[in-house]
């Protein structure tokens, strides 16, 4: 199997077109050799995920978020992102990134939070690409609706806002970082807005606004991108060693 047979492959699906354009998806780092040994699926490359990739026989690693972001002058290898790009060229490996192509694309991480929550009527905000807004089968409060998504996301904290008492019916939704919405989201119709990595004056300005809110983590709302990389991969690959990582890892602790 070739990497570019297998990246044409997953384009038609997730097509870097479709990415905002301050994201850096695509090849991170081209491997040594053309040829796939193995690829492994991860959220994040770090040097755990190196290791893995180098103990399962694997000579790609396909990840949700892009080791680099912006231009690059100097690299020093004690550092991150700098030390996971001189282990994995060490190692031969190659890095390629799906990122907001993947939240974006029909099929993508927006959708199977939609599918995961079990939303109705999903409607796809064009103007705002990776929202979705999808209705729940049955209203429920906001503490009952935080306690579902804990459950339906396997997500063990949240935290939330209330700035309203109305029941929970319509979700909008984005994984990841997408709080930044909050400012352009205020005329459509909604009763609560699950997305990550809440700030604090967004928070207020959120309260001040009457938007109900929870936030579930950048990595438990986007964890789930491997799953559908593997699934993609395996519909049309199926003789493919795929692995999924099992060392991504959320970076904070709570106490």
């Amino acid at each position: 199997m070739e990497v570019e047979r297998l990246i044409d492959y997953l384009e038609a699906y997730f097509p870097l077109s479709l990415q905002e354009g301050w994201d850096n998806s695509g090849l991170q780092i081209s491997p040594q050799e053309s040829s796939i040994k193995g690829v492994l699926l991860s959220l994040d490359v770090n040097s755990q995920t190196i290791d893995e990739a180098v103990e399962l026989g694997c000579n790609l690693i396909i990840a949700h978020h892009p080791v680099l972001f912006s231009s690059t002058k100097k690299i020093f290898k004690d550092f991150y992102p700098y030390n996971v790009l001189y282990k994995a060229i060490q190692n031969g490996l190659g890095v390629y990134a799906f990122h907001t192509n993947l939240d974006i694309a029909e099929g993508g991480l927006n959708d199977y939070l939609c599918n995961l929550l079990e939303l109705e009527d999903v409607e796809v905000i064009e103007d705002k690409r990776p929202l979705r807004i999808g209705r729940l089968k049955e209203s429920m409060s906001l503490e009952g609706f935080v306690d579902y998504v804990k459950e339906r996301l396997s997500c063990p904290m949240t935290k939330y806002i209330r700035s309203n008492d109305r029941p929970i019916r319509r979700v909008a939704i984005c994984s990841g970082s997408c709080m930044e919405l909050m400012h352009d989201i205020l005329g459509l119709d909604f009763d609560v807005f699950l997305s990550g990595d809440l700030k604090h004056h967004t928070a207020i300005f959120a309260k001040e606004s009457g938007i109900n809110v929870v936030d579930a983590t950048h990595f438990h709302t986007e964890k789930f991108s491997k799953y559908i990389l593997r699934d993609v991969l395996k519909r049309g690959f199926p003789q493919l060693k795929v692995f999924v990582s099992d060392r991504d890892y959320l970076p904070w602790q709570y106490r």
